[in-house]
C-alpha cells in the first residue's frame, strides 16, 4: 500500500531541491487558489529565483510553507526592522498569507500552459471577491454535472 502523503512530500522536496540547483520545473497545477490565472490541470513553468530583489508585486512565486509547496501571487514587499517580508495571496483567496522571508522563496512562474496554448502570467490588479465567487460557481457546476451524469 502506498502512502500518498509521504510521496507528495518527497516530490515537493525534490522539486524545491531542483529549483535550488538552478533547474526549471514543469508541474501540473491542482486546486483553485490561483483561479482564474491558473486552472487546475494547467501546466506551470517555474524558474529558479537567482535574485530575489528582482521580484515585484504581481509575480507568481513558489515558496515553502511547512511541508507545502505554495504557488501564490506576490502582492507586496515590506521592510520590517532589518527584514524584508514578502506578502503573498492566492488570486481567489480571501486573505493574505502569512509574510515570508526571502529564504523561503524558491521560484517564479514564467509561463502557464493551458489547453489553449502557452501564456505568460499577467501582473494585474486582482479582484479577490469576484475570483472567489467564480471558484464557488465552477465547483457548484461540477457537482451539478456529476449529479446529472449519475442520474442519466
Amino acid at each position: 500500500m502506498k502512502n500518498n502523503r509521504s510521496d507528495s512530500i518527497f516530490l515537493k522536496d525534490v522539486s524545491l531541491s531542483l529549483l535550488s540547483e538552478g533547474k526549471s520545473l514543469r508541474i501540473k497545477a491542482g486546486g483553485y487558489s490561483m483561479f482564474p490565472a491558473i486552472h487546475p490541470g494547467d501546466i506551470v513553468i517555474i524558474a529558479p529565483v537567482n535574485n530575489r530583489s528582482n521580484l515585484i508585486p504581481g509575480d507568481i512565486i513558489v515558496f515553502k510553507r511547512d511541508s507545502d509547496f505554495v504557488l501564490h501571487r506576490l502582492t507586496d514587499i515590506r521592510h520590517h526592522k532589518n527584514n524584508i517580508l514578502f506578502i503573498t495571496r492566492g488570486d481567489s483567496s480571501m486573505n493574505e498569507d502569512k509574510p515570508i522571508t526571502a529564504d523561503k522563496i524558491s521560484g517564479v512562474v514564467t509561463a502557464i500552459e493551458t489547453r489553449r496554448g502557452r501564456i505568460r502570467p499577467h501582473r494585474r490588479k486582482m479582484h479577490y471577491r469576484r475570483n472567489r465567487a467564480m471558484v464557488k460557481l465552477v465547483q457548484l457546476m461540477k457537482k451539478l454535472f456529476s449529479v446529472i451524469r449519475l442520474n442519466s
